[in-house]
């Protein structure tokens, strides 16, 4: 669940707490490998590339969104706009930008 976590990075852009929905986060490597991200925040799950999904948590002081596999990411910001993007670090040494595509309610 590797590439989860590194689409996590992208959720921090999403998992606010007071959203209830789902959220697609386009997650881009710096080695330009792109993945795509769907927050379910009402279930507290998320899957990457249509993976089987993953409970993960959210702590909103610190931007980082943390799989239960381990795999956590670190958002330089935190927004709900769609269309905004951060740049993301991971706990594995991967970074690059992720990118809020859409979310409903």
């Amino acid at each position: 669940m590797k590439k989860l976590i590194a689409g996590a990075a992208v959720a921090l852009l999403a998992a606010a707490p007071a959203f209830a929905g789902e959220m697609v986060i386009e997650l881009t490597r710096s080695t330009g490998e792109s993945f795509t991200l769907v927050l379910d925040t009402t279930a507290g799950t998320a899957s990457v590339n249509g993976s089987t999904p993953e409970s993960y948590t959210w702590d909103e002081g610190t931007n980082q969104l943390c799989a239960s596999s381990g795999l956590c990411v670190t958002f330089a910001e935190a927004s709900q706009e769609v269309g905004s993007s951060t740049t993301y670090t991971t706990n594995e040494g991967n970074s690059g930008t992720a990118t809020l595509v859409s979310y409903s309610e």
